[in-house]
C-alpha cells in the first residue's frame, strides 16, 4: 500500500514545474499588439519627432489581438502617469513604446498603448527611464484626455528596465 503515496508524490513533483511555467509572464513585443496588416503599414509611416509643445492628434485603430486577452505578460516601455494623488502616488498610467509619447508628439495608435492599473499606488516614476511592467493583459477600450488605448493591464510589478 506504499505505492499510492509514491505515485502521489511523483505526480506532485512533475506537476509543479508545469504550474510554475503556467504562471510565468510572457514577454511581449509591442508589434504583437497589432494585427499584421497594421504592422506592415506602420513601417511605412514617417519617424516620430519630439518637436513642438502642443498636444497632437492620435490616429490609428483599436483593433486588438483577442488571443492576448487574460494572459500574464511582461512588456518594456515608458510610463505616462494618468491618475496621480496629492502625494505623487500613481494608481493608473499609460505604458507606451517610446519616450515622449502622449506628451508633445502624437500618441501611438490605441493598439500601441496600454492603460496600467495598480491595486496599490506607487510613487510617480522617472518618465525618461524605461520600465518592465508585468500583469494580466485585457482587451478593453479606454479613452481619456491624454489618449485612447485598446488594452489595459492589471499590473502586479513595475521595475526599471536594465
Amino acid at each position: 500500500m506504499r505505492v499510492l503515496p509514491l505515485i502521489t508524490a511523483l505526480l506532485l513533483l512533475t506537476a509543479t514545474p508545469l504550474m510554475a511555467a503556467d504562471q510565468a509572464a510572457r514577454e511581449l513585443d509591442w508589434l504583437e499588439l497589432m494585427p499584421k496588416d497594421e504592422v506592415d503599414s506602420l513601417m511605412d509611416t514617417p519617424a516620430v519627432t519630439h518637436e513642438g509643445s502642443f498636444k497632437q492628434v492620435q490616429t490609428g485603430s483599436f483593433r486588438a489581438i483577442k488571443e492576448l486577452n487574460g494572459l500574464k505578460v511582461k512588456i518594456a516601455g515608458y510610463i505616462v502617469p494618468v491618475e496621480v494623488d496629492g502625494d505623487s502616488q500613481m494608481s493608473e498610467f499609460f505604458i507606451v513604446p517610446y519616450f515622449g509619447a502622449c506628451i508633445h508628439v502624437p500618441p501611438p495608435p490605441p493598439n500601441q498603448i496600454i492603460l496600467a492599473r495598480l491595486a496599490k499606488p506607487i510613487p510617480v516614476t522617472e518618465i525618461y527611464d524605461a520600465y518592465w511592467i508585468e500583469g494580466t493583459l485585457n482587451v478593453e477600450q479606454i479613452k481619456n484626455d491624454i489618449a485612447a488605448s485598446a488594452y489595459t493591464l492589471t499590473t502586479t510589478k513595475v521595475s526599471l528596465w536594465e
